[in-house]
């Protein structure tokens, strides 16, 4: 699906690898999103051994439509996903296009500059299915402003 200026991935998922949240985002999510025909890139599975973390982050960052931003607490205290989740802000506003997608996984409180975004509540698992199908709608979308 992956076609807007060049785009290798549909979506760069950005979370940070503690439970719960890592198994919901490896089991669940990413699965799905496959399911529906959406390139995913994923550090897990899709980073270069060897090569630098950062480098490999802004690999990701660069070549998908969207970064998805998984938010948790320990999400907000991790230097690695506030890197990957600035470098999706950096470039939404470098080219004027809406890049950067929060997804509340667990109630938190994000940075201010995360306040400032409208975020999907994936909180509750009861509600995934009407939740996700809205995910779906926006990553079909081209990125806006």
């Amino acid at each position: 699906m992956a076609n807007q200026k060049n785009y290798i991935y549909d979506v760069f998922v950005s979370y940070r690898h503690k439970a719960p949240s890592m198994g919901w985002v490896r089991d669940i999510l990413v699965p799905r999103l496959e399911a529906d025909g959406f390139s995913i890139i994923i550090d897990y599975r899709d980073f270069r051994l060897g090569a630098t973390l950062i480098n490999e982050m802004n690999r990701a960052v660069n070549n998908s439509r969207y970064t998805l931003a998984i938010l948790t607490p320990p999400y907000l205290r991790s230097g690695f996903t506030e890197l990957e989740s600035i470098m999706a802000e950096h470039t939404s506003l470098q080219q004027r296009q809406g890049r950067l997608i929060t997804i509340m996984r667990e109630k938190c409180k994000p940075r201010l500059s995360m306040q400032t975004r409208l975020w999907l509540d994936m909180s509750n698992d009861a509600e995934f299915d009407v939740n996700f199908l809205k995910l779906a709608q926006e990553l079909k979308m081209p990125s806006n402003p």
